[in-house]
């Protein structure tokens, strides 16, 4: 009888370490993963703060036109920064853009001159609510886009390497009443892409600028402005 329960006493304790044992195993198992998730998140976070892959700031003051929108006219932009023929590149090339990726029919730049020359308005200066419908209907736009370049400046950076940087602010405005619908806010450097990007770090304003209005247009896009399909 002694001999059996020692045996047993020697089985027990057997099951018992073989249980601590797979036990301690799992619980260093889920330690590892758990810190393993820790830095990936971690990392996320840190990416996202130090390359700048915040969306722009967007504000919806009232709803779009229904129905499907295709006329846009994209008015000549206000430069308050030092850069010259700033508002002229950001003008182009958002213009372009919006074509592209929506569809839509951009209105000729000739023809908007044109509108502005009749109400003798000077590109770059600030137009009146009236001037805006004056022009929204000579020009036959559904959506007119607005803009002001708040910055726009080239520093230095590495290896004495233009960094460009850009801060501006567009506006959706109603064709007819030239209200402001939405507005969105962006800031960005060529650096904000240094991995983000394949690409990597951007070094002319124009680029910044191409990359800043794709960044604009697809966000407007994923809060409910439509692609155009159907020519109006």
């Amino acid at each position: 009888m002694a001999s059996q329960t020692r045996k047993k006493e020697k089985e027990m304790k057997a099951l018992h370490s073989h249980f601590v044992i797979r036990h301690s195993l799992f619980v260093i198992c889920c330690s590892l993963c758990y810190i393993f998730v820790l830095i990936l998140f971690c990392g996320f976070l840190l990416s996202g703060c130090g390359t700048g892959t915040q969306v722009p700031l967007h504000r919806q003051l009232a709803p779009l036109p229904t129905g499907p929108v295709c006329r846009v006219a994209v008015l000549p932009f206000l430069n308050d920064s030092d850069y010259p023929l700033g508002d002229t590149i950001v003008t182009k090339v958002f213009a372009t853009q919006f074509q592209e990726a929506g569809n839509y029919l951009v209105i000729q730049e000739g023809d908007i001159l044109k509108a502005y020359q009749q109400l003798r308005i000077l590109p770059g200066v600030q137009q009146s609510l009236e001037q805006l419908q004056i022009i929204g209907d000579r020009v036959n736009a559904q959506l007119l886009i607005t803009g002001i370049i708040m910055e726009m400046r080239e520093d230095r950076g590495e290896h004495n390497t233009v960094n460009p940087m850009l801060i501006l602010e567009i506006q959706i405005r109603d064709g007819r009443s030239g209200e402001i619908l939405w507005t969105a806010f962006h800031r960005r450097q060529g650096t904000d892409y240094k991995k983000t990007m394949h690409f990597g770090t951007i070094h002319t304003v124009t680029g910044l600028s191409r990359q800043m209005a794709e960044e604009i247009i697809n966000l407007w896009f994923e809060k409910g402005l439509k692609q155009c399909d159907v020519l109006p």
